[in-house]
């Protein structure tokens, strides 16, 4: 089976800082994405974006798709699943796919698309981004500009649906495994705090909540999962922002393993005690051709069997399990492990 693509998928109104966070991602990750843009005619991403990002010159058009239907989730079928397609069989060198969704775009319907059978072998939903304008939060509305929201509506023919804003708002918010507070530099920490609990009664525990400076975020908490070894740490960087919250990563091998099913149940619960924000890794179980691979964000899990690279760890007895861990608790990684041995070494799932 050919190697998954990640998706990470980004939501937001207009003027929650879509783009400029997403031009903040491609200069600063350094790895290559296919780009999904969905928004109106007047917000073009080639010109606006791409030809003023200074480390973007290996963007092709090739690797950038506009659709300007104002909402992917009414044009999935003609719209959103050839696109998919296009990218992938135009580069074939991609690590990422990014939709950058238009504000008026219901998420959900999108979510449910990647498990299209035309598409759920090639990529996975790996994270949804959902950003929040935090001067217009403080408000008390998510709307950054509500006449040009409006205008939007009134003007197009495409969109099928006609959610009210809060409909809009609280979905984008509900599927989000992360929330980005954009122009949080301008808020004050007590303003933050007021959009902070304001946001937290649309939203699931643990969910976390980032302050996002001119687009600025520690991207390690979305690509620095790579399976490798490594003790527990702090991943923010000295040259940092002192008021960015604090990350760990941690990394975990034992030759304790279950069954597909069973991991997951297990999984599921150990999730509920702890807070840790990303899990990736795989489990090695025996009679399987291919190791499990394993991506974990918040309490959702998303599990298939996919060949590992060479010089991957593999457990010494017949199975087995890899994971590296992210979240703002050492102590949780603890737990975690902890947890796994007392579940896996003593179930009856073990052969």
């Amino acid at each position: 089976m050919s190697k998954r693509i990640p998706v990470v998928i980004i939501s937001g109104f207009l003027g929650a800082g879509k783009t400029t966070f997403l031009r903040y991602l491609l200069k600063n990750s350094g790895k290559k994405f296919g780009l999904l843009i969905n928004e109106f005619g007047d917000v073009g991403l080639d010109g606006d974006l791409i030809n003023t990002c200074n480390k973007c010159n290996d963007y092709s058009s090739e690797s950038i798709i506009e659709l300007n239907n104002g909402c992917l989730c009414c044009t999935v079928q003609d719209d959103f699943i050839p696109s998919i397609q296009n990218l992938l069989e135009l580069n074939s060198d991609l690590e990422a796919i990014i939709i950058e969704t238009s504000g008026l775009a219901l998420p959900k319907p999108l979510l449910q698309a990647l498990n299209w059978p035309e598409i759920r072998s090639l990529v996975y939903l790996d994270l949804v981004i959902g950003l929040v304008n935090g001067e217009s939060m403080l408000d008390g509305t998510p709307i950054n500009d509500l006449d040009e929201i409006n205008s939007q509506y009134t003007n197009t023919e495409i969109i099928d649906h006609k959610s009210s804003i809060d409909e809009l708002f609280d979905e984008q918010l509900e599927v989000s495994d992360v929330v980005l507070i954009s122009r949080a530099d301008l808020l004050s920490e007590s303003q933050f705090k007021i959009v902070k609990n304001r946001i937290e009664k649309k939203i699931n525990m643990n969910i976390p909540i980032l302050k996002s400076f001119n687009g600025e975020l520690n991207l390690r908490y979305i690509f620095d999962l790579d399976i490798k070894g490594r003790s527990s740490k702090n991943i923010i960087s000295d040259n940092e922002e002192h008021n960015h919250p604090d990350l760990f990563s941690d990394s975990f091998q034992c030759n304790y393993f279950l069954d597909r099913n069973q991991l997951e149940i297990e999984l599921s619960k150990i999730l509920k005690e702890i807070n840790i924000y990303r899990i990736k890794g795989r489990a090695w179980i025996p009679n399987k051709a291919l190791p499990l691979q394993i991506q974990i964000v918040g309490r959702k899990i998303n599990t298939w069997f996919e060949e590992a690279p060479s010089k991957s760890w593999k457990p010494i007895s017949k199975g087995g399990i890899e994971l590296i861990m992210i979240g703002p608790d050492k102590q949780s990684f603890i737990i975690l492990q902890e947890k796994i041995k007392e579940k896996f070494n003593n179930s009856s799932s073990l052969k």
